[in-house]
């Protein structure tokens, strides 16, 4: 009996001290993916298996492997597969380039033939390289720039001609046009203040407007691309007050005089 009762007390004993050990411990540590340190490896490293090489090609050139071609035309345009599956399978790693500094990602581009050896299918390996060629390809919508010149730096009083001044703020216009960008459309639009008649005000912001196309013509800008209007003093930019003509009034309705150029182009 006292044996028994010796053991059971080392039992009991033991548990205690089990049990203080579970309580004392602490929790572990969390580890957050941001806790971890960027590796790096040189490229040369990382060997030939590792590294997927591409190669450019041009859009285009791309689309015209089209369903229905043959075997051969798409060797011709695309060269040699980097991989086969049987006959049924070509698979081809495309460059896609992100940025302007010179880096791409490569993509696998695959194409199906059927049993009389024509494309029955092309298709990128993941949805990701999918949607940012189309992104790549989409076409982009034109840039617009509108430019408002003001006709008493453009023009002298009740004139069409051209000052040196004007002629010195078309050429950064005509500038814009022939060396920034391909311009796919351009508007001139001359107006007046309401001063004077209708008729004569509708008359003189059509000859201010052709004046400023043909000196823009002068300076290399497409005549087919543009082309002009005049809205006499139906489009004013303000409203001022009084009757009577004089340089306050002349002033205040300065911005109304004017010519409006819109410039759609790509740049």
């Amino acid at each position: 009996m006292r044996k028994y009762a010796v053991n059971r007390l080392a039992i009991l004993g033991c548990g205690l001290l089990v049990g203080c050990s579970v309580f004392d411990k602490q929790p572990e540590e969390v580890v957050y993916p941001y806790d971890f340190k960027d590796a790096s490896v040189q490229l040369e490293q990382l060997g030939g298996d590792f590294i997927r090489r591409g190669f450019f090609v041009e859009p285009d050139k791309l689309s015209r492997v089209a369903v229905g071609e043959s075997r051969s035309r798409v060797q011709e345009i695309l060269g040699e597969p980097v991989e086969r599956s049987g006959e049924e399978w070509w698979f081809y790693n495309i460059n896609l380039p992100l940025g302007e500094e010179g880096d791409h990602l490569v993509c696998q581009y695959r194409i199906a033939f059927d049993t009389q050896s024509e494309v029955s299918e092309v298709a990128w390996r993941r949805p990701q390289c999918r949607d940012y060629y189309e992104a790549l390809t989409r076409p982009k919508p034109p840039e617009v720039q509108d430019i408002t010149l003001s006709s008493d730096v453009l023009f002298g009083f009740d004139s069409a001609q051209l000052l040196p001044a004007g002629k010195k703020e078309l050429d950064m216009a005509a500038s814009v046009v022939t060396k920034e960008m391909q311009l796919t459309k351009m508007s001139i639009v001359g107006h007046t203040d309401h001063l004077g008649a209708d008729a004569y005000n509708l008359a003189l912001s059509k000859r201010r407007a052709e004046s400023v196309r043909s000196y823009l013509v002068s300076q290399g800008v497409p005549v087919e691309l543009i082309t002009i209007d005049g809205q006499g003093s139906s489009q004013p930019l303000v409203q001022c007050e009084g009757r009577r003509v004089n340089q306050t009034l002349k002033d205040c309705l300065q911005p109304n005089r004017r010519v409006d150029i819109t410039i759609q182009g790509y740049r």
